[in-house]
């Protein structure tokens, strides 16, 4: 996992060290993302870098227009039934045209809770970033789909792609676990759910 020191997220987003603690008090910042480490000037506070920084700068985008607790509730991992309908996933731009077919088939629901419109958006973003062509992006949901289905439905999870015998696998995991695969299994890339989330909650 690539991580972030405390020091070096202060000097990077510019936030005091009362804002960070501030912000985990009132839920903003999940707990598990503090991470203690031994260092060479004893113990350190690390976070994951890519989700620190994501939350960081959500929290600062939206923290003029919304009180904390309300922020709270909106980046909150929890997820929320009937968050986007059927025809509502058409209007979204984190959603790739090509997987509605494949949404329809997999789920063929009126309406879509928050975790799994996230899950969509999350596999366009690795989809894209890979330059995966438009067989290999459904090939992608189909797997992300069914990794989701023995896990809890919160959006505090980390979608990680990798290869095997030549095909496209996926993988969800706790976003804050370090995670350790054969050497074998080259992964490819490393999306957080959370990171989206956020963003789609202040925007729908």
């Amino acid at each position: 996992m690539d991580l972030i020191s405390k020091k070096e997220l202060l000097a990077v987003t510019g936030i005091s060290y009362g804002q960070l603690y501030r912000w985990k008090r009132e839920r903003l910042i999940p707990e598990e993302w503090f991470i203690k480490q031994s260092a060479y000037t004893g113990q350190e506070t690390f976070f994951p870098r890519q989700q620190i920084l994501s939350r960081v700068q959500t929290i600062l985008d939206a923290k003029d227009k919304y009180s904390l607790e309300e922020l709270a509730n909106l980046l909150s991992p929890e997820t929320s039934p009937g968050f986007r309908s059927a025809e509502g996933l058409k209007s979204m731009e984190e959603i790739d045209p090509t997987l509605l077919p494949v949404i329809q088939s997999l789920y063929g629901r009126e309406n879509y809770e928050f975790f799994d419109v996230v899950l969509f958006a999350t596999v366009t973003r690795a989809a894209h970033a890979l330059s995966l062509p438009d067989y290999g992006m459904r090939d992608l949901l189909i797997r992300a789909a069914s990794a989701a289905i023995p896990v809890q439905r919160t959006v505090d999870l980390t979608l990680t792609v990798f290869r095997a015998e030549g095909k496209i696998h996926a993988l969800l995991s706790k976003a804050a676990a370090p995670l350790s695969l054969d050497s074998d299994l080259p992964v490819l890339g490393s999306w957080d759910l959370s990171e989206l989330a956020g963003k789609l909650k202040l925007k729908y």
